[in-house]
């Protein structure tokens, strides 16, 4: 080992010296065999250099071409002043972008297929985008084609639409571009009548008083999601025979729908009714801190459970008579519907359940004898699972979370269901090489929580006495580099937060004074919450707290949990389609619902009520 690195030292001391050198030729104009000609001045360079870094030069010197032979190449209409800052960053690998320049540095970089620079330039626009040059930005993306830059300024203009459309800015957008963005499903408002609105406005500009909306920018417009009042406000002719705008697979916009925290109580129910309708998803509203309910199709006992937008996927679990699914549920809140996918190739309970891209893994968990190792991937495109990777440890009951295309796994229980121990260490899968790491860690915990907020993953989890003797801790000296905050003198704060990398951060989580093993742990908009969770004592705590990351300490809602549950409470945020769009989603189902609190607390009525749907 200690050879390979006295070479990685050489390597990297080689490295800077060629790179010096070549610097030095270039200042010196030594060993020149390319001449760049631009407004102003020439250039001599090298074309080995040259071509290393730019697809285009690569084609001009290596095809028969004049400039293969001949060296010169002419770019008269590329200021000297900028070409000079390309060539330094391609001999130098520095640059120095601002927004005076980075338009330039952007353009010639796309044109001459300097990737590294141009990244170079979209990472700069990202982390200066704001309300007075997002549209610039999403122009200057649109027309080089640049998906990733048009992706920021896209998800930025989604947030501020209604703003950005009274600038004057948004009156010069090319219809095209005008177009792409009113199509957008990103786009955060409420009713289809402002994007209407934006429309008229754009086309009152562009044209002679009076004129009608082209039929470019009345295709963009969602008729079928305005209501009856709406309506009345549309001064032009509403198409009727666009297939797409009566298809069963029309979309809704981002901003129609509503974030809900849903809980599962994933526990075993040994006297549930099947008249009294007790399988069920309860779904939490923090805007208006009511409950509503959603009916399930089979009580389980620690099925995995996640969202990806408006869809909820619950795998697997343990069924009433002891036996271990390997079922794919799908509950798609638009149309209100449940249905089966392809069942995973493993039953599992008690396992790891997240999403990644067009992919969900299910990893880990109990066959209902003892933890497994196995995990498996579904393709959300192709609709089938695949195995992947076994774990280096059979594992189950820990925390998992991805972040950044890895999946994590913290802690939880190895052996048998009769007979198991404690995890004293995390797990980190790599989706993109398919290999697993496993890592120590200073404590141990299972059935905690995890959340991913602002690229870091936030482990959750309850305090106990320092005087205890419940769990096992290194010595408190030991354990001092992981502590990251405390305000009592007789805690230990369990919960901690970690990088993409598995390295602890020093960020400040507050004490949670509740336990909170079993509990639902989830993001909600700019919170993280924890609902439920049980205690030492056996029982239940029905109580809801929530934290902003940055604040002293977590905020306990006025409200406790309204329904029963025993222990595992799975949870989730799921995006739900507000009231006011139901009737007007076509194809949209009303055999499944939410009912009010109301409802959910005083009425015994069937769960399935005729003309009553979410």
């Amino acid at each position: 080992m200690q050879h390979i690195e006295e070479h990685k030292d050489d390597h990297d001391i080689l490295q800077k010296s060629i790179i010096a050198g070549l610097r030095t030729f270039y200042l010196s104009e030594t060993l020149c065999d390319a001449t760049i000609e631009t407004s102003g001045k020439r250039f001599l360079c090298h074309r080995v250099v040259l071509s290393s870094l730019s697809s285009y030069f690569q084609v001009l010197f290596t095809c028969p071409m004049k400039e293969s032979k001949s060296g010169e190449v002419s770019l008269l209409d590329i200021p000297a002043s900028v070409m000079e800052i390309v060539l330094h960053f391609m001999y130098t690998g520095e640059v120095d972008i601002s927004m005076d320049n980075v338009e330039e540095l952007f353009t010639v970089s796309s044109r001459l297929q300097i990737g590294l620079l141009q990244e170079f330039c979209t990472r700069f626009l990202r982390k200066y985008i704001d309300g007075e040059n997002c549209l610039w930005i999403y122009r200057l993306a649109h027309s080089h084609n640049d998906q990733s830059l048009l992706d920021v300024a896209m998800q930025y203009i989604s947030l501020h639409l209604t703003g950005l459309g009274e600038k004057e800015d948004f009156l010069y957008l090319e219809l095209p571009e005008l177009t792409r963005i009113l199509s957008s499903d990103q786009l955060i408002v409420s009713s289809e009548l402002t994007i209407y609105n934006l429309a008229c406005r754009w086309w009152e500009f562009h044209s002679d008083k009076g004129s009608p909306l082209p039929e470019e920018l009345v295709k963009v417009v969602r008729f079928p999601l305005m209501d009856p009042c709406e309506l009345t406000e549309v001064k032009i002719d509403i198409p009727t025979s666009n297939p797409a705008q009566n298809s069963a697979e029309f979309c809704l916009r981002q901003g129609m729908f509503e974030d809900r925290i849903l809980c599962m109580d994933l526990s075993e129910r040994y006297e549930t009714i099947p008249e009294k309708e007790d399988y069920h998803i309860n779904a939490y509203d923090p805007i208006t801190d009511s409950w509503e309910k959603l009916p399930f199709i089979s009580p389980l006992y620690q099925p995995g459970l996640l969202s990806v937008g408006h869809i909820l996927y619950v795998a697997g679990g343990q069924d009433e008579d002891n036996s271990v699914s390997n079922l794919l549920h799908v509950y798609d809140s638009v149309k209100n519907e449940w249905k089966d996918f392809p069942s995973m190739a493993k039953p599992r309970y008690g396992h790891g359940f997240l999403h990644y891209r067009d992919a969900l893994y299910a990893v880990g968990g109990c066959d209902g004898q003892e933890a497994v190792g196995s995990a498996e991937c579904f393709s959300l495109v192709e609709k089938c699972w695949t195995e992947i990777s076994s774990m280096p440890s059979a594992l189950r009951s820990f925390t998992s979370a991805q972040l950044k295309g890895r999946l994590f796994l913290i802690g939880g229980l190895t052996g048998t269901v009769k007979k198991s121990s404690s995890h004293q260490a995390f797990l980190i899968y790599d989706i993109s090489s398919d290999t697993w790491s496993q890592f120590p860690l200073p404590v141990t915990f299972s059935d905690a929580g995890a959340v991913v907020f602002n690229e870091k993953l936030y482990v959750i989890a309850s305090y106990d006495s320092r005087q205890g003797n419940y769990d096992p801790y290194p010595p408190f000296d030991e354990y001092q580099a992981y502590l990251l905050y405390y305000e009592q003198p007789n805690t230990i704060p369990r919960s901690f937060c970690m990088d993409y990398l598995g390295r602890i951060c020093h960020s400040k989580i507050p004490p949670i004074l509740e336990s909170v093993a079993e509990a639902a742990v989830v993001v909600w908009r700019h919170r993280i919450y924890i609902v439920g969770g049980s205690g030492r004592d056996g029982f239940c705590h029905e109580k809801m707290y929530y934290w902003n990351p940055g604040d002293p300490k977590w905020t306990r809602s006025s409200k406790t949990i309204p329904f029963s549950f025993d222990g595992y409470l799975g949870g989730v945020t799921m995006q739900i389609p507000m009231k006011r769009f139901h009737d007007l989603i076509p194809g949209r189902k009303s055999s499944y619902n939410f009912r009010i609190e109301e409802d959910y607390e005083e009425q015994e009525e069937p769960w399935l009520q005729p003309n009553h749907s979410i």
